[in-house]
């Protein structure tokens, strides 16, 4: 598999605040189990604030769910930690301290050098909850293929591969020359006017997709495209969920898309994935017959 290192996430609510008898045992002894995996083959990095632990970063409105997220080398590596070092003890024994129906664990993988961002760690445990396990989100079980994302240039010749392989496959199911095939620049793609982001699956582009500003708080989804020998591995909806995160990170706070009705798996996507139909704009106005709008609240 390509090289990659593996991220993990590990979510939990606690049955005291952190300062309660209740839970003091397990307070008392984190610092241990933290040094025991920051010199544990394979550890690269952990979630952590001057005072060394997580449980002072709070992203959930009850403040006793707390937040736990890590990168390591390998997924081999991580499980020898959790399960076959001092800190299995009080694995063993999380149900004293967190409440046992609470826990949420998800693991992905991350370029080698990248550090895991929590809003994206947030979303691959919500992603793995609702759609299962896929290279996207995963659990302990046999690691997938690295899925990767990267940020990327409209201009660069890779990317522009994959947009033009997508714009074969839209004049291959058009009725008439042009239709659905609408603009996009460089510059509505780049700084705070939206995004361009393409998928590796094991080392190969796979997809791309990109946002653009069209309202102080709404995007347009453009460009999106998954090679036919990744579909049905969820790689559409992992791109997806990468534009959407990037979407809420520029501010905004709805996107909209355009489609055709010959795009039947591009809809139904779309459908799964909260979008629904909404009024035509801009340039679509112009193509009633063959355009379909989509908006949803992010």
């Amino acid at each position: 598999m390509t090289a990659a290192h593996v991220a993990q996430v590990n979510i939990g609510t606690m049955v005291a605040p952190t300062d309660d008898p209740a839970v003091a045992e397990f307070m008392d002894n984190l610092d241990r189990i933290n040094a025991i995996a920051d010199d544990a083959p394979g550890f690269v990095w952990r979630l952590q604030t001057d005072e060394g632990n997580a449980t002072d970063i709070h992203v959930f409105p009850n403040p006793l769910e707390l937040v736990n997220m890590s990168i390591w080398q390998t997924v081999d590596e991580l499980k020898a930690y959790v399960y076959r070092s001092e800190h299995v003890e009080f694995f063993r024994r999380r149900a004293e301290w967190f409440e046992a129906d609470a826990k949420r664990v998800a693991l992905w993988h991350v370029a080698v050098g990248e550090i895991a961002e929590l809003d994206d760690a947030i979303r691959r445990v919500e992603f793995l909850e609702r759609s299962g396990p896929s290279a996207y989100a995963f659990g302990f079980a046999r690691p997938p293929a690295p899925l990767l994302f990267e940020e990327t240039d409209l201009d660069d010749p890779d990317t522009m591969a994959l947009v033009e392989r997508l714009n074969e496959e839209l004049a291959a199911v058009a009725t008439e020359p042009g239709e659905n095939h609408f603009s996009l620049t460089t510059a509505e793609v780049t700084g705070d006017a939206g995004r361009m982001v393409r998928a590796r699956l094991d080392g190969h582009l796979v997809g791309c997709g990109a946002i653009r500003r069209i309202e102080p708080h709404v995007g347009e989804l453009k460009r999106m495209f998954v090679d036919p020998d990744a579909r049905g591995r969820r790689v559409g909806a992992a791109l997806l969920d990468q534009l959407e995160l990037r979407a809420t990170r520029l501010g905004l706070d709805q996107l909209k898309l355009e489609t055709g009705p010959r795009q039947v798996a591009a809809r139904a996507l779309y459908e799964r994935s909260g979008y629904a139909r909404c009024p035509a704009w801009g340039e679509y106005l112009d193509s009633p017959a063959t355009s379909m709008c989509y908006a949803k609240s992010l």
